[in-house]
């Protein structure tokens, strides 16, 4: 029988030494070679560093001098990718003049025949423009028949019976829609007039899962091109929906690098994952779903959504036009 000191010594060196190689990896950006595995293990980097607290206290009490070293770098790399998402702040404040315009984002998943549960978040946010992905014959005549889009003068519709479906409904013309296909799939992009002398381009976004090694090439030619979409606009642009994609991904920080601002960052609004939102024994772990937009726009608002049966939360970002 191994001796328990004997046993917690391994296991800590295990933890620490795995965690510190992917660490290195990251930091080598091998993720760029290798889009998968690095896809799945990055996306978790929030919640997969824990352990390395307890091979850090296990090292410091059996006073094991190069376990400690090896678990504190392990630490110190997740409190550096971690403390940006958790760290709080407040919204900006609305620019004189500027146009406001409310989003919600929702994955309403394919199979929810409860999707009209939005209805009622959409009622209370009152949002300017809402944008649904997953969205189904199923789920689209769910939300549809609570009502609640029947205000909305502007829409672009494109359900399908695969996750693919997408729909757009706005209080504001929408103009100029498109529907092309990157990596096989729809992206549905259209330009918002909100007033006579401003505007502005929104994509739909949903991106497959990058939960192997072909979809994981999907989904960094997915990014990649609204990376480029958003280098190439004239006019400001929002993308809005489920990226499959965190901070911690580094297709996604590029996307960012185009100028973009993630409203969640902007307004400071901390540990506020999406996903998984139907989980039953475990509270959602990830923030896959984001509103980013340009710098025109000023960030005024943040807040998920209340479950509706499927494994997203909605998101509602308040944006000023500036």
């Amino acid at each position: 029988m191994i001796p328990p000191r004997t046993l917690t010594i391994f296991l800590s060196w295990v933890v620490a030494g795995t965690l510190v190689i992917i660490t290195a990896g990251r930091l080598l950006h091998l993720d760029d070679v290798l889009s998968w595995p690095y896809s799945g293990i990055n996306a978790f980097a929030p919640v997969e560093y824990l352990p390395a607290y307890v091979a850090l206290a296990a090292a410091f009490a059996l006073r094991r001098n190069r376990l400690l070293v090896v678990s504190l770098l392990a630490v110190i790399a997740h409190l550096a990718f971690t403390v940006p998402e958790l760290w709080p702040g407040r919204p900006e404040a609305v620019p004189a003049g500027a146009a406001k315009v409310r989003i919600m984002t929702s994955n309403l998943l394919y199979t929810n025949g409860d999707a009209g549960r939005l209805g009622a978040q959409i009622t209370r946010a009152r949002p300017d423009i809402v944008v649904l992905e997953e969205a189904t014959p199923l789920t689209l005549d769910a939300v549809t028949k609570s009502g609640v889009l029947d205000g909305y003068a502007y829409r672009e519709a494109h359900p399908r019976p695969d996750p693919f479906g997408v729909a757009v409904f706005s209080r504001f013309p929408l103009v100029q829609a498109e529907l092309p296909m990157v990596a096989d799939l729809p992206s549905l992009r259209m330009t918002v007039r909100v007033d006579a002398t401003r505007q502005f381009r929104l994509f739909a976004v949903h991106t497959v899962s990058p939960t192997s090694r072909d979809y994981a090439a999907r989904w960094r030619r997915q990014l990649d091109a609204l990376r480029a979409e958003a280098a190439l606009s004239p006019v400001p642009v929002v993308f809005a929906g489920d990226f499959n994609a965190t901070r911690d991904h580094r297709p996604f920080a590029r996307l960012l690098d185009e100028r973009l601002r993630d409203a969640h960052d902007v307004a400071g609004a901390g540990w506020t994952p999406t996903w998984n939102a139907n989980h039953l024994a475990l509270p959602p772990l990830l923030r896959i779903d984001h509103v980013l937009a340009s710098p025109q726009f000023a960030v005024t608002g943040y807040q998920v959504g209340d479950k509706i049966g499927s494994d997203h939360k909605p998101l509602v970002v308040d944006l000023a036009l500036r």
